[in-house]
């Protein structure tokens, strides 16, 4: 059986900077370490950091007042995160990823325009939930018919968390162009997911079966697992022990990809796992 790897898969550039951070943090160790959320989404490298003694927390309420580091994770966080950091007295590490940042920035220079600014995304992820905390008035929108549902309004802006579909994206612009005679679209996608989508596109092509490994509650990979179905069978696990030998039955190619926030180490288990299969 032939393994035929995505040329693009694995940590993104904002996903290795964060996890680098991390590795700088712990060498200079002062009191406790704490991850503010997930830094990433995918639990074998959330597992691995708890290992190292990182603890993860949800909120900053039970941390003592100037004891230990606080790391922010890539996904950003709202201004008020940032100002009860100073108000603890507590030192920080800000992992956000640089494209989130220029997001955020976008979003308040909108804000600060007078436009109501709606961010394309998932209503429960950190990203645009931290992104619309930098502005004044806003809204998370997931689908077309969350956005047939908005008002007319005098401006209208619109951006996207990094992962969203550029498709839908589009879609939605459309509707809400309708919406407001002032009205501003800024394409906010990641192009390095965007790279991803694309070579795991090239991969299914060619395979029977593709594997798709990542976080269940990443994004980016559900994203990646959808597409390639579209194009041949395929299965989305987060670690080498969900495989199932029967899959693999008479299958001569089989394509992997990976999420931007899965660990070399998860993808490496998972190919020497598939390549027993065929033993």
């Amino acid at each position: 059986m032939e393994i035929i790897f995505s040329k693009r898969m694995g940590f993104c550039p904002g996903v290795k900077r964060a996890w680098g951070l991390v590795g700088k943090t712990l060498q200079k160790k002062d009191g406790p370490i704490y991850i503010l959320g997930e830094l990433i989404h995918n639990q074998e490298a959330m597992d691995k950091l708890n290992q190292w003694g990182i603890k993860t927390i949800d909120d900053l309420n039970g941390v003592k007042k100037g004891k230990g580091t606080v790391i922010i994770r890539a996904h950003g966080e709202p201004p008020k995160t940032y100002q009860k950091l100073k108000d603890l007295k507590l030192k920080f590490v800000d992992t956000t990823c640089n494209n989130v940042i220029k997001i955020q920035n976008f979003a308040k220079q909108l804000s600060v325009e007078g436009f109501f600014v709606i961010i394309c995304g998932k209503k429960d992820h950190p990203e645009p939930k931290a992104i619309l905390g930098h502005v004044q008035k806003g809204l998370i929108v997931d689908s077309i018919n969350d956005a047939k549902r908005i008002p007319r309004m005098k401006k209208i802006a619109i951006l996207s968390q990094t992962t969203f579909s550029p498709e839908n994206f589009r879609q939605i612009c459309q509707i809400l162009k309708k919406k407001t005679k002032d009205f501003k679209s800024i394409e906010t996608f990641c192009q390095m997911t965007h790279l991803a989508q694309k070579e795991a596109q090239k991969v299914a092509k060619k395979v029977e079966l593709m594997i798709v490994i990542g976080g269940k509650g990443s994004s980016n990979t559900q994203r990646l697992a959808e597409t390639c179905r579209r194009l041949t069978t395929t299965y989305h696990v987060e670690n080498d022990e969900e495989l199932k030998k029967y899959w693999f039955e008479k299958i001569k190619q089989v394509g992997i990809t990976a999420g931007a926030s899965t660990p070399d180490w998860v993808i490496e288990k998972v190919k020497n796992k598939i390549k027993s299969f065929s033993c």
